[in-house]
């Protein structure tokens, strides 16, 4: 049986220590400055959602890690008009970057704005770190997690950590607009509002829409 690798992210250990946002962009040769003139939009391939809810006094700061949700019907994979994208046995996500001409459609479709168009042109996207997979290591976000809130594994595998969360229904995914299936999933904590709801919570799209200011215009049509 073939893996299907999932990560379950777990938002009661999550200290917001941003220490997997550094070590993505280390790893993968991200730009690390802030977006300036010469650099005005913003590349990472895992970021941070926060925002406020609640009513005085009993208001609550949430936050939520977000990257690609390797989807099991990826809508950017659907919308490359180049088929640069391509999803793996495993469920991975890729982007091939000779392929990829940088027209950045798949940015604009996904609703979790986990796609990004680097420096270069082209498309940059988290992979589970597949690279480090392939020589036995974990993805670098979860290897240095200092809290150990990251958990990836093999969900085909009935005695691993991930399969009994997922089972439990302990984990759940954060299905958004056009969006059946990921192999991301999150332990919700008593500071997000309910998690149920969260896809429709207005306050917490519009912290996921402001994404959408770091993305460059798309090619042709922008």
């Amino acid at each position: 049986m073939e893996k299907k690798y999932v990560m379950i992210i777990d938002l009661n250990k999550c200290v917001r220590c941003r220490t997997g946002y550094v070590a993505c962009k280390r790893e993968h040769n991200i730009l690390a400055h802030p977006k300036d003139n010469e650099h005005p939009y913003e590349y990472y391939a895992l970021r941070y959602v926060e925002w406020e809810h609640g009513k005085f006094p009993n208001v609550e700061r949430a936050f939520i890690p977000i990257h690609c949700m390797h989807c099991e019907d990826p809508i950017c994979q659907k919308f490359c008009p180049v088929d640069a994208i391509t999803q793996t046995e495993e469920g991975i996500i890729q982007v091939n970057k000779d392929q990829c001409n940088g027209c950045g459609i798949c940015a604009s479709v996904c609703p979790y704005g986990a796609i990004y168009i680097g420096p270069d042109g082209k498309a940059g996207v988290c992979d589970f770190c597949i690279d480090r997979l392939n020589r036995g290591k974990l993805p670098k976000c979860v290897e240095t997690c200092p809290g150990e809130a990251r958990i990836f594994g093999d969900l085909n595998d009935p005695e691993s950590k991930i399969s009994k969360l997922v089972a439990s229904g302990k984990a759940k995914p954060l299905l958004l607009q056009w969006v059946k299936k990921t192999r991301v999933y999150y332990i919700p904590s008593k500071h997000e509002p309910n998690f149920a709801t969260l896809p429709n919570d207005p306050l917490f799209l519009k912290a996921l829409k402001e994404r959408n200011k770091d993305l460059p215009p798309i090619k042709g049509i922008i």
